[in-house]
């Protein structure tokens, strides 16, 4: 059997008996709308470790932690930080959010936000930013599930039909199972990720250079500084990594589908507990990053695109079968947080913006049927603009954390600060919005200013934070207060 011949069955066993696996769920019961978004409520501390872990290991972390490290340097290492500082984060937010999902019935980010400030159209303009913000993260993965196939088929199998084919089967067991079969599914692909990039990040290294010790001191012997700040670049210093640390921790649980994740615990010591453990998952983040490494010292001719750089070394190393199983587990790595954004944004969409606007007082039937109906929709959007126009998405995607990080006023100080009015987070979101786009857009990111390079979505939520908070100081009433502490009691 060929080399690609064998790589390809091994990838598509994954992709199929991951999709069964995902379809199972439903297939063994009817279930209603909160069953199918938000699990009924009803996962348990492994299940929700594993569905809350699964949104690390995407196709950012398998392909762009290499990348980065292959073409930047020093500055990848922000994303070792960051997760870790997030779960306090976590701690101590996620368990608040809970137990008001489940006393109210709320199942999306928007529900909450709509709750909190007794706002119907706050929560409409929340849905309508978190779909704004997921569909560029959708392509994301749609665009590294394509790279991967092609360069695991060396070729024989052109990116677009390998994204028509992986995506079908994703709206299938979404369709299917909701939440549940994204949790089971994501057991198999963290299971299968932690093995692969383990024995790889090591295993390259080692063979290559005697040790991981002995890759880092060629390295350093052959780009000096490379390995510490701006790294191979002229900008990404530390006040960037400082900057981008607090924004992308403070963003962490920001993104819309962490909430209907939080709302699927039985409780709110699951979330506790893992928050607690889950920083363990980051240790798993450093070794793309060796392969990354191992990468620039090894391959010739340079990469035109760094972050092909983990599937590029695998396949000039290894025979089909490994590259097989490595594009195994990036299939599943993009998979698999693809199946959440799209039951996400089909929930957003229908719940919050259907069910606010021109759908109001539709049965959770009704909505049930539409959301459905949304994922595959939402597959087919996603898909065409990643095949025919993915430029459309490019700034967006830029702006994605540095969007949904704007939310964490709102949320947050929505949760704990009495004080916290509806008109102070309409003006702290629109301004925060407005300069994470005009700051991007404009290339201005990172931001310079006195000697210092600025995360732009840091900037974006200082200002945020300022205006949400004394135009919350002004506009608040005993009356405000009173409903507040009636919506969170």
């Amino acid at each position: 059997m060929s080399n690609e011949t064998m790589a390809l069955a091994i990838i598509f066993a994954f992709v199929i008996g991951t999709t069964i696996v995902g379809m199972i769920p439903g297939m063994n019961k009817k279930m209603s709308l909160e069953e199918w978004a938000v699990g009924g409520r009803s996962f348990g501390r492994w299940l929700n470790w594993f569905i809350l872990a699964g949104e690390i290991y995407t196709a950012f972390a398998f392909l762009g932690g290499s990348g980065w490290a292959y073409a930047r340097g020093g500055p990848t290492f922000y994303i070792l930080g960051y997760g870790a500082l997030a779960y306090i984060v976590g701690y101590y937010v996620l368990p608040a959010i809970s137990p008001i999902g489940r006393k109210h019935g709320l199942m999306t980010q928007p529900d909450l936000v709509e709750h909190m400030y007794d706002s119907k159209w706050l929560g409409v303009l929340t849905a309508v930013v978190g779909v704004a913000f997921l569909l560029p993260y959708l392509q994301l993965q749609l665009t590294g599930l394509g790279l991967i196939i092609e360069t695991c088929s060396y070729g024989l199998i052109p990116r677009v039909p390998a994204m028509l084919i992986a995506f079908t089967m994703v709206a299938a067991f979404v369709y299917l199972s909701g939440l549940k079969g994204v949790a089971s599914t994501a057991v198999i692909k963290d299971v299968v990720m932690i093995v692969a990039v383990v024995f790889f990040g090591l295993w390259l290294p080692i063979h290559f250079f005697g040790s991981v010790g002995g890759m880092f001191e060629a390295l350093d012997a052959a780009k000096p500084g490379f390995l510490a700040l701006p790294g191979g670049t002229k900008t990404l210093d530390v006040s960037w990594a400082m900057s981008t640390l607090v924004l992308t921790s403070l963003g962490f649980y920001m993104w819309p589908h962490f909430s209907a994740n939080s709302f699927s615990a039985k409780n709110p010591d699951v979330l506790r507990h893992n928050a607690i453990y889950l920083p363990l998952y980051q240790i798993c983040l450093i070794f793309p990053m060796l392969i990354g490494f191992t990468a620039l010292l090894v391959l010739t001719p340079a990469l035109k695109v760094p972050d092909m750089a983990f599937m590029t070394i695998v396949q000039k190393v290894f025979p089909g079968w490994a590259l097989g199983l490595v594009g195994g587990a990036g299939a599943l790595a993009c998979m698999i947080p693809a199946a959440d954004l799209i039951l996400s944004t089909s929930m957003l969409f229908t719940r919050n913006v259907y069910g606010r606007t021109i759908g109001q007082g539709s049965s959770h039937e009704t909505q049930a049927k539409l959301a459905k109906a949304l994922v595959l929709i939402l597959t087919a959007v996603a898909l065409a603009l990643a095949i025919y126009a993915p430029s459309m998405l490019v700034n967006l995607l830029l702006t994605g954390y540095s969007g949904v990080t704007q939310f964490f006023p709102m949320i947050v100080l929505g949760l704990f600060w009495k004080r916290a009015t509806k008109i102070g987070a309409y003006s702290g979101l629109i301004v925060g919005e407005f300069l994470v786009f005009y700051l991007v857009l404009n290339k201005l990111d990172p931001f310079a200013i006195a000697g210092l390079h600025l995360n732009a979505g840091f900037v974006a939520l200082v200002c945020n934070f300022i205006v949400f908070t004394v135009v919350s100081l002004v506009t608040s009433t005993p009356a405000t207060i009173d409903r507040k502490a009636k919506a969170l009691g």
